[in-house]
């Protein structure tokens, strides 16, 4: 599970987390840490891979190449990374290299025309084959089909159907969610007499 951790050398957070077996750290904006601290999220606590998920695509949360810095509890990280109850695969990833620094769904054209997700490296090193490209935590369900629409683009590779899926379960979540938290809708016939009933 991921774990918020703070700088020794400045007043600002990072995310460690275990990704596809690299441990991945994620500088937060200062929105981000202020979702965190609302969210009730301290300094070595963890925090469900959703959530960080969650800021991943509001772009809260970033990667770079850098290193974390100087750590406030120096070497001695929690990482504390066994039975995390949610899958590693859960996040997106590049689907040349894995890797997650800057993802971009892209389209790609020439002998085959499909779309991927792409981390920066992977695009430059196809630059001349990619038409469209879209950063991954502006594509919603509805970008993404839009995307695939307007562009006639018919395959997709794993990446992006890992995306899709992973927006679509998000999608349902949420209305699940508001559909657990909303009073039943009242009928207005009766199904056992079959009158109509009034709406005042």
């Amino acid at each position: 599970m991921p774990v918020l951790h703070k700088y020794r050398d400045r007043d600002e957070y990072y995310i460690l987390t275990k990704i596809r077996g690299n441990i991945i750290t994620f500088q937060l904006t200062d929105e981000g840490q202020r979702k965190l601290q609302k969210a009730g999220i301290n300094p070595k606590q963890q925090f469900t891979r959703a959530l960080l998920l969650d800021l991943y695509r509001s772009g809260d949360v970033f990667t770079h190449r850098s290193g974390p810095g100087e750590l406030l509890d120096g070497h001695q990280m929690a990482l504390d990374f066994s039975n995390d109850p949610e899958p590693e695969k859960l996040f997106p990833a590049c689907a040349n290299c894995l890797s997650l620094q800057d993802l971009h769904l892209v389209e790609v054209k020439g002998a085959n025309h499909f779309a991927s997700i792409l981390c920066d490296d992977c695009r430059s090193k196809n630059n001349a084959a990619i038409d469209t490209s879209i950063p991954l935590n502006l594509v919603s369900r509805g970008i993404l089909t839009r995307m695939l629409a307007l562009k006639g683009v018919e395959k997709v590779d794993a990446s992006v159907t890992a995306y899709k899926d992973l927006l679509e379960a998000e999608f349902e979540s949420k209305w699940d969610a508001y559909r657990k938290g909303q009073p039943e809708q009242a009928l207005l016939i009766d199904i056992e007499t079959g009158n109509q009933r009034s709406l005042l």
